[in-house]
């Protein structure tokens, strides 16, 4: 009978202790497959918005979260960059203050930053729990990845996965080549014809009429031409906006 009650008094915790292994080890598993199919999509594809999207899609799995985003900053805003569910619009820039300006503030310190009100949502819900990560390399700040959610409550291991994750987006942005454009950004440069993606590159420089004519082989009041069509297509005043504008969507003097 002695020996029976031991048991008995043994069961509970020993079930309570398998059953919180195997929780452990499922959410490792997760986690792993997680990285697995980010690492893959990388390799194969390279940094882009179908594997970014891919990404917030397996987070919001992970996490129970209904609507994430990932914004990435330029030229001292955070452009989104792709979305899930019910959030402003891909493009569109989001001035980094209060909460965002503190997230990203060099030296960067990881840290999930509860929030409520930030102007990222569309869907209204008072009830939904927001949860804001920073995305750095080096404690420098790249962006960040918001998630909103009824159930949207983090333990350490997801808190952790997130970090490590952050990590890798950051160093995958990092390395991709060229900038990091919206879709808005990229249908301003489908409107420009070859050359004058070769004028717009060419005028942070601060090249006369004439000297970009040197430059590309050409006249220089065919030069001119290309440069007011520049202008037109971009909706800037001057040579000096236009070159603001180069070095926004990546191209560097």
């Amino acid at each position: 009978m002695t020996i029976i009650l031991q048991k008995n008094l043994i069961q509970p915790s020993s079930a309570r202790a398998l059953r919180q292994s195997l929780k452990e080890t499922q959410a490792n598993d997760t986690h792993l497959r997680l990285y697995l199919n980010f690492g893959q999509q990388l390799f194969t594809n390279g940094w882009s918005v179908s594997a970014a999207t891919s990404l917030l899609n397996s987070l919001c799995n992970l996490l129970s979260a209904q609507h994430a985003v990932l914004a990435i900053e330029n030229s001292g805003k955070l452009v989104i960059y792709t979305q899930v569910g019910q959030t402003l619009p891909v493009g569109a820039r989001i001035p980094m203050m209060g909460i965002l300006a503190m997230m990203l503030k060099n030296p960067v310190q990881f840290s999930v930053h509860e929030n409520k009100n930030t102007q990222l949502w569309t869907h209204g819900d008072i009830n939904h729990h927001e949860c804001l990560i920073p995305i750095a390399l080096g404690q420098h700040g790249k962006g960040i990845i918001a998630l909103s959610g009824k159930k949207l409550v983090l333990n350490q291991a997801e808190i952790e996965a997130l970090e490590a994750t952050s990590g890798l987006i950051a160093l995958a942005i990092s390395q991709h080549q060229g900038p990091v454009r919206s879709e808005t950004d990229l249908s301003i440069l489908e409107t420009l014809t070859p050359r004058e993606r070769e004028i717009l590159a060419l005028l942070p420089r601060g090249l006369s009429n004439n000297e970009l004519g040197v430059k590309l082989g050409i006249a220089s009041g065919t030069a001119k031409i290309h440069v007011e069509r520049v202008l037109n297509k971009l909706g800037v005043k001057d040579r000096t906006q236009a070159a603001v504008k180069a070095v926004e969507l990546g191209y560097r003097s």
